[in-house]
């Protein structure tokens, strides 16, 4: 039975995608857990988001989006792609897939709510959407190594 475990156990930690979906959720408690102590730095409660204004949700937010995407980069960068590029370009264009993502969640986000009225069925539908677009825009853009060839061939 332990055997069987392992095995099962190394076959996903070879899974490039089971890997991103880790790293997805642990990035989603870091970027949410950072804009939470933000609000508890705010002087608000966790339960007090209600009270809080525009621009201390906008603040709290940039600083979970910042701190999450940094944080992602990282695990996304040794983790899951495991990328030996070093590069600054390497993090402007996992930067550019993310905000392609963002792009795409607030637009089927705008979309979805006009067709979905349930906002637990949208969100879920949007964010399976969004995983994708994420993963292959890292698979091929931010960490591809089709995309590090040719720019090294320009380079030449």
């Amino acid at each position: 039975m332990w055997n069987k475990l392992k095995s099962l156990i190394i076959k996903l930690y070879n899974d490039k995608r089971i890997r991103f979906l880790f790293v997805g959720c642990l990035n989603t408690l870091v970027g949410t857990g950072t804009t939470l102590i933000c609000y508890l730095a705010m002087g608000y409660g966790i339960f007090e988001q209600a009270n809080v204004t525009d621009l201390q949700n906008f603040i709290a937010t940039v600083i979970g989006y910042a701190v999450g995407t940094v944080h992602s980069y990282i695990w996304n960068k040794f983790f899951t792609f495991k990328s030996k590029e070093k590069s600054v370009w390497e993090f402007f264009r996992f930067v550019l897939v993310c905000l392609v993502q963002y792009g795409v969640n607030f637009g089927l986000t705008l979309i979805a709510k006009q067709f979905i009225s349930m906002h637990f069925i949208y969100t879920i539908l949007v964010t399976l959407v969004c995983m994708v677009v994420s993963f292959i825009g890292h698979s091929l853009f931010s960490f591809g190594k089709g995309y590090v060839k040719k720019e090294n061939k320009t380079q030449e």
